[in-house]
Parts: structure tokens; C-alpha cells; sequence
């Protein structure tokens, strides 16, 4: 009987903050492990973690975490999210407080990541790094302890208040947009796949996925409010990711990700709130830039995949 009855009826973003703070001040190898999964430099001395900050009138960071790597002070200002929308330019404002910081030289570097349900951090918009509920209930139940083992049963209620309960709220003028984008690349690029849009659509979806089925493994990311044009690439082993540096395309970016990286090109800004009449000249010049470097890639594909297939 006993045995059935949960530990806590509910678990609340606040409750795992706490979690993932007590984490961050009292276990070393947490904080060794989060740092090598997200690829940021080594740890040499933990600084310590603090709950909610507010700094430079740009919101508020909900973990702010400090360590020391060789002679560099980092800061990882971390955003929890279960079971709400995203705040308009919520990614944005966090990137600006992190620049501040290493204006300011109260660090050295500052990095900006997300920490959430897997369903979230997959389906996010703003943050470029991410650490999901799923694998921190993974790294519990790996030490074993009593303590990490109670823990992950937390997280794993979290996850499942998020399961039963969140539901998007939809935007019709971002549902509209998105209907209208998708029209226009199928009958102007079909030979880029993208999945039609869901009739449901919150007003922060702005990065359309698509696809070339001769680029396995490979996501191309259309970033309207950031005006970016991403090919991102998956699970690919470092030789190829040594190999795209070497062969960058011009005026192309190499942008490295915590478990990604990609080749991306700066193409004008896309309103998603407007109406699509007056973006489309837009989004055909940063479609031709998507199909551009699609057909790059697969000219060139034996020079940068080479022997890994």
C-alpha cells in the first residue's frame, strides 16, 4: 500500500530549482558531469550556485551557477522551465545578462542554457544549449544513492505533472503564418521536406524544421526572429566536424552547439506576427539561402563525410 502512494502530490519548478541548486553547492561531480555533457570547459574549483537574480533589468535568472576553469571564471546562468510558455524573448534577454556579466568582468566566459523536460528542450526556440529532466534523472539513478535515488522519483513526478497537464496555447496569427510559409515552400522548394504545421501553434514557434533524405542526420533550422539559416548536424563523429571548419562555405559561420553544430548563414529577420504578404520576400531570399547550402552539401559530400559513413 505504502509503496503506491506518491512521495509529493506535485512537484513545482521552484521545487527543482532548489533540487538542482542544493546539486550545484554540495556535489562536485554533478557539476563535473553537467559541464562535460554541455562541452563548456573543465572545473577546477566550483564558485557555488544562487537562486533567482536579478541583474541589469533584463528579468531574472532562475540558477546562476560559478566555477573556475585553469585561470577563468565561468558563469552558467541556467533557466528551468516545466510546464509554462516560454516569456517573449526570454532566450534573448538571458544572452544580454550574460554578456553584461563579461562586460562587466565579473566573469570570463558566461554561458546561457535550458533546463527542461525533453519535449521542451527539443522543441525550444531561443536557447542553444540545453540539459533535459530526463538525463539528470538518468545521472540519479546512476550514483544509486538513497538521497539521488529519492530525487530522481522528484523529477520523474515533475515530468509527469508535464505529461498530463501541458497544453499549448495556440496563436492564430502565428498559426497563420506558419500555414502560409509551409504553401509557399511547397509549391516554390519542393525538394526541401517540411512537415505540414499542426493546428495548434504557440505564439513563440519560430524555427521551421526541413529536410533532403540524401542528408541524413542533418536538420535545416529557418530562425525568423533571429534571422538565421542553420544546417544542423546530429550525432555526427568529430572528423566530420573538423572536416566542415576546413571546407566552410563563404561568408558561412561555424557554430558550435552542446551536442550539435552547425553551418550558418545571416539572412533578414522574419516578423511571424505579420502578415506573410509582407515577409514573403523574405522568406524567399532565406529559402534560396536554405536550398543553396542544401545543394552544397551534397555536391561536396565526399569531401566532408569521407570515410564515416
Amino acid at each position: 500500500m505504502i509503496d503506491n502512494i506518491l512521495p509529493v502530490e506535485a512537484i513545482h519548478e521552484r521545487d527543482i530549482d532548489l533540487i538542482i541548486l542544493e546539486e550545484l553547492n554540495t556535489d562536485n561531480s554533478f557539476c563535473e558531469w553537467l559541464i562535460n555533457d554541455l562541452n563548456f570547459p573543465k572545473m577546477v574549483k566550483n564558485n557555488g550556485a544562487w537562486h533567482s537574480i536579478s541583474d541589469f533589468g533584463l528579468g531574472e535568472t532562475d540558477i546562476l551557477f560559478s566555477y573556475k576553469s585553469e585561470d577563468k571564471t565561468i558563469f552558467v546562468l541556467v533557466e528551468n522551465k516545466l510546464d509554462a510558455n516560454f516569456q517573449d524573448k526570454q532566450g534573448e534577454r538571458y544572452k544580454r545578462r550574460a554578456l553584461n556579466y563579461v562586460d562587466e568582468k565579473k566573469c570570463d566566459l558566461a554561458y546561457v542554457i535550458l533546463m527542461a523536460p525533453k519535449q521542451y528542450c527539443e522543441n525550444q526556440n531561443e536557447f542553444d544549449n540545453y540539459i533535459t529532466y530526463e538525463q539528470i534523472i538518468e545521472r540519479f539513478k546512476f550514483i544509486g544513492t538513497k538521497q539521488k535515488i529519492f530525487k530522481s522519483k522528484l523529477l520523474e513526478i515533475a515530468n509527469e505533472k508535464l505529461r498530463r497537464g501541458y497544453k499549448p496555447v495556440n496563436s492564430e496569427p502565428v498559426k497563420k503564418f506558419w500555414h502560409s510559409y509551409w504553401n509557399y515552400k511547397e509549391e516554390n522548394f519542393p525538394e526541401i521536406y517540411m512537415k505540414r504545421p499542426n493546428e495548434i501553434i504557440p505564439a513563440n514557434s519560430d524555427w521551421p524544421m526541413l529536410y533532403d533524405e540524401n542528408l541524413k542526420g542533418i536538420t535545416f533550422y529557418h530562425k525568423w526572429q533571429q534571422g538565421n539559416v542553420d544546417a544542423t548536424f546530429n550525432n555526427f563523429p568529430i572528423e566530420v566536424e573538423v572536416k566542415i571548419k576546413e571546407l566552410l562555405p563563404e561568408n558561412a559561420k561555424f557554430v558550435k552547439h552542446a551536442k550539435k553544430f552547425s553551418i550558418r548563414y545571416e539572412v533578414e529577420k522574419i516578423d511571424r506576427f505579420k502578415d506573410f504578404e509582407l515577409e514573403k520576400e523574405k522568406v524567399e531570399k532565406a529559402l534560396n539561402v536554405m536550398n543553396n547550402l542544401r545543394k552544397w552539401l551534397i555536391e561536396n559530400k565526399k569531401n566532408w563525410l569521407q570515410h564515416f559513413v
